[in-house]
C-alpha cells in the first residue's frame, strides 16, 4: 500500500510492548490484551527488549514456563479478536549470511509458532552495523546500505520461510526508525525488501511532540511498496524515564494521520494497568480521529480505571506531562502563576484561596485511591507518585498557611449595605509571627536547595543510580523525585543526538521557591514597630481600637475597599460587599 492508497482507519490498531525494562508478567500483557479488545484495538505486537530470548538469546529456544505463557498470551487475544504477534530482534549479533543463524532464527519461530502464534515480526531498532567478514562480502561493505541490503535479505528469506508453514510476516522494524528524511538506508532497503512487507517507523524523532499525516505520507514515499506502521513511543517509560508516570491523554496526532498508516502500535510504560490510562484515549482516538477531543477521553477512560472516584483524575492531573506536553499540574500551576503576580501586593486574599481549595482536592487523592484501587495491579503500580503527590500537598498546604501568616488580616469582618451606605465593623490582625517562624526557615531552605538543583541538575548521579539504563534490572531511584507536578529530571529524545535535558518545570517546586523566597524578604523586613497596622477605607484613614477593632461607614452604592497593612509594607485588600 503507497502513500496515495489508505484505509480508513489503520488495519493494526493496538500496542508493540517494545521497552527497556522488566518485561510484564504474563497476567498483565493478558489483562492489556483484553482491554485492547474490549475497545476495539485489533493488534499485539510483543517484543519486550529485555525477554533474554527474544533480543540477547534470540537463537536459543525458550524454557517450557515462558513457552506455556506465551500460548496463553496467544490464546487471550483469540478469545478477543486481537492479533497477536511474536517480535523477534536478533539485530545485536545476528549474521545475515550465515545459514546457522538463518537456521537458528527460523528453528526459533517455529518453536513459537507451535504456540498458537500465527503472525511474526522482525526487529532491527538499536542495533549495530555489519561485521561478520561473510556480511561485508555479501552485501557489499560496512555503510547504512550494505546494512540495508542485509537485513531485506534476511527478512526476504524469512518471509518466505513463513508462508511455507502458514505464517504471517506481519512487520519489520528498520534500523533508521525515526525522521522524515530519506536516507541511503531507506534506498536501498526499499527495493531489496520483497514488495508488501509493512514498516516501522516511530515519526519525525524518536519521542514526537506532534505527528502528521503529511509526514507519514512522506516516510512511505521514502519506501515505495511497503505500508507504514507507526510506532508511537508514547506512554513509554523506560530507560532515563523511569521516575514518570505518563498519565496524560494522546495529543498532538493529526486527525488524518490514521488514513495514511497501515498500522498505529502504542510502546506503553514499565506499568501495564497504568498504561490503560493513555492507550484508552489512543483507542478513542482511532476509533474517530476527526472527532477526537483529548481531555473527554481522558476523563472518561479516568473515570471507569478510577472506579468512579475522583483520586486518580486528581493524580492523573498532576503527572500528565510528557514529551508530547510539558505543561503540568494546570490547576496548580495557575494558582501559583496568581500567587507570583498577586502575593506582592494587597490584592492576593483570592489567589490564596485558589491554592488552598487546590491543596485541599489534591490531599484528598490519596484516601480516594487507596480507597478504590487499593490492592489492585493499578494502585500497587501508581503507589509511589501517590506517596509523592501526598509529600508535596503536605508541603503545598504548609506554604499556604505561611503565605497566611505574612501578611495582616481581617477577622469577625461584618458588612452590611443599605440603599445609601455600606457599613464595615470587624478586627484587624497582625501577622501571625511565630506561624511564620515555625514554617518559612524550613521553606526558606528547601528554596535554596530547589534553585541549587535546578542550577546543577544532578543528571549524572541520578543516571548513576539507574544502572544499567538497558536492562531488565534497571533501579527506581525516588529520592530524585518523581516528577509530580511537573519535571525535575527529564530527558527528551527528538532524534539522536537532539537530546533535551529540563531541569525546571515542577510546578510544586515553583511553589516552594515562591514560599520560601517570600519568607527570606519578609524576615528581612521585620523588626521593632514593622508589626504596627494602619486601615483604610477607599483610601482614607480608619481609627484603630487597641484590640484591632474597628467601624467604618462609607458611601453606597460604589462598595468599599479596605486595605489593612502593616508598618514593613506588608498589606491586605478586602472589597465589601
Amino acid at each position: 500500500m503507497g502513500a496515495g492508497s489508505v484505509a480508513a482507519r489503520p488495519a493494526l490498531r493496538g500496542v508493540v510492548e517494545g521497552y527497556y525494562g522488566r518485561p510484564w508478567t504474563g497476567e498483565a500483557r493478558r489483562d492489556v490484551i483484553r482491554f485492547l479488545g474490549a475497545r476495539g484495538m485489533n493488534a499485539f505486537l510483543y517484543a519486550p527488549k529485555n525477554d533474554d530470548f527474544h533480543r540477547m538469546r534470540w537463537r536459543e529456544p525458550y524454557p517450557a514456563s515462558e513457552l506455556a505463557d506465551l500460548r496463553l498470551s496467544a490464546a487471550a487475544a483469540r478469545d478477543v479478536r486481537v492479533k497477536f504477534i511474536y517480535g523477534l530482534s536478533p539485530v545485536l549479533d545476528v549474521c545475515y549470511a550465515c545459514d546457522a543463524d538463518f537456521d537458528a532464527l527460523t528453528a526459533k519461530l517455529a518453536q513459537v509458532a507451535g504456540a498458537g502464534v500465527r503472525r511474526f515480526a522482525l526487529l532491527f531498532d538499536d542495533g549495530g552495523a555489519l561485521r561478520a567478514p561473510e556480511d561485508v562480502a555479501r552485501y557489499g561493505g560496512t555503510d547504512t546500505a550494505a546494512l540495508a541490503r542485509a537485513q531485506a535479505d534476511l527478512t526476504n528469506r524469512t518471509q518466505r520461510w513463513l508462508r511455507r508453514h502458514r505464517r504471517e510476516l506481519a512487520l519489520i522494524v528498520p534500523s533508521d526508525y525515526a525522521g522524515t528524511r530519506c536516507h541511503p538506508y531507506h534506498q536501498a532497503l526499499a527495493p531489496a525488501l520483497h514488495r508488501g512487507i509493512p514498516v516501522g517507523w516511530t515519526g519525525p524523532g524518536v519521542f514526537a511532540a506532534t505527528i502528521t499525516a503529511t509526514q507519514a505520507r512522506d516516510r512511505a514515499d521514502c519506501m515505495p511498496g511497503h505500508p507504514v506502521v507507526l510506532w508511537d513511543n508514547y506512554p513509554v517509560n523506560d530507560t532515563f524515564l523511569a521516575n514518570n508516570l505518563h498519565l496524560g491523554p494522546f495529543t498532538g496526532r493529526d486527525p488524518e494521520l490514521p488514513r495514511a498508516l497501515a498500522g498505529y502500535l502504542v510502546n506503553p510504560m514499565t506499568q501495564a494497568h497504568a498504561s490503560m490510562v493513555a492507550l484508552g484515549t489512543a483507542a478513542a482516538y482511532l476509533a474517530d480521529p476527526k472527532h477526537y477531543v483529548a481531555d473527554d477521553a481522558w476523563n472518561a477512560i479516568l473515570a471507569d480505571l478510577g472506579g468512579g472516584g475522583t483520586g486518580l483524575a486528581v493524580l492523573a492531573a498532576q503527572v500528565r506531562s510528557s514529551s508530547l506536553d510539558l505543561d503540568d499540574a494546570l490547576a496548580l500551576a495557575a494558582a501559583v502563576d496568581g500567587m507570583t503576580a498577586t502575593y506582592p501586593t494587597a490584592d492576593w486574599p483570592a489567589d490564596v484561596d485558589a491554592l488552598a481549595t487546590e491543596e485541599m482536592l489534591e490531599a484528598a487523592a490519596p484516601a480516594d485511591i487507596a480507597a478504590r484501587l487499593g490492592g489492585t495491579p493499578l494502585g500497587e503500580e501508581i503507589a509511589p507518585w501517590v506517596d509523592e503527590l501526598a509529600a508535596h500537598v503536605a508541603r503545598g498546604t504548609d506554604a499556604v498557611r505561611l503565605f497566611r501568616a505574612m501578611k495582616p488580616d481581617f477577622a469577625d469582618l461584618r458588612i452590611e449595605v443599605g440603599d445609601l451606605i455600606v457599613h464595615a465593623t470587624g478586627r484587624a490582625l497582625a501577622p501571625d509571627v511565630a506561624t511564620a517562624a515555625a514554617l518559612g526557615p524550613g521553606l526558606a531552605a528547601e528554596a535554596v536547595a530547589v534553585a541549587a538543583r535546578i542550577a546543577g541538575p544532578p543528571f549524572p548521579d541520578y543516571f548513576d543510580c539507574l544502572g544499567d539504563l538497558q536492562g531488565a534490572d534497571i533501579h527506581f531511584c525516588p529520592q530524585f523525585g518523581l516528577n509530580v507536578h511537573g519535571k525535575m529530571l527529564y530527558v527528551i529524545i527528538r532524534m539522536i543526538p537532539q537530546i533535551f535535558f529540563i531541569s525546571d518545570r515542577n510546578v510544586h517546586e515553583r511553589l516552594v521557591l515562591l514560599a520560601g523566597g517570600s519568607y527570606t524578604e519578609w524576615a528581612a523586613r521585620q523588626g521593632d514597630g514593622s508589626a504596627m497596622l494602619t486601615l483604610t477605607a477607599d483610601g482614607a484613614p480608619v481609627p484603630l481600637a487597641a484590640d484591632g477593632t474597628f467601624d467604618v461607614t462609607r458611601p453606597a452604592p460604589s462598595g468599599m475597599r479596605l486595605v489593612l497593612a502593616t508598618a514593613a509594607g506588608d498589606a491586605t485588600a478586602r472589597v465589601v460587599p
